[in-house]
């Protein structure tokens, strides 16, 4: 009786913890990331830099990558300030994004993207076009808040670089 007893302790406590109403709701995190991601998208478009502040952690330790050789920050703040001066220069912004790829970590602390990005900007009364620009990046729910802490834009090379 007494083995009975020791067995269907652990069991019972096995079925109340799995049960427990504290389970992540990972749609709806998703839907929270997919939100972060449109207002990158159009604060670019609208030249907003608080919207696109507001993407971004305030953390210290952040990386942004773009396109351009010397478009690397590791502070939302030098990135809001480059942007600042490029949106000054910009006429019109459009991005057309495409196969947006989005993953959850169980948690729901942790998201990565990849989207394919075709980008029109009119600046200076040129027109400019790029398309096919990867976007990848990583997102962190910090106080209930999903927030950018990493992002990489990259140009594809046409075909291959290296035979293979």
């Amino acid at each position: 009786m007494l083995n009975k007893y020791f067995l269907s302790v652990p069991i019972f406590l096995l079925i109340i913890f799995s049960c427990s109403t504290n389970q992540i709701d990972l749609e709806s995190e998703r839907q929270q990331v997919i939100k972060v991601l449109d207002d990158f998208i159009l604060a670019h478009e609208s030249k907003d830099l608080d919207l696109l502040s507001s993407c971004f952690s305030d953390k210290p330790d952040i990386i942004i990558l773009g396109t351009d050789k010397d478009e690397l920050w590791v502070d939302k703040k030098s990135m809001v300030d480059a942007q600042r001066r490029a949106y000054h220069t910009f006429d019109k912004v459009k991005l057309s994004v495409r196969e947006k790829v989005l993953k959850m970590d169980k948690s729901g602390k942790t998201s990565w993207f990849y989207m394919k990005v075709d980008w029109f900007v009119e600046s200076k009364g040129e027109k400019y076009k790029f398309d096919d620009v990867r976007t990848t990046g990583v997102l962190e729910n910090v106080g209930g808040k999903w927030r950018i802490v990493q992002i990489h834009t990259s140009l594809p090379v046409e075909g291959k670089a290296v035979s293979y």
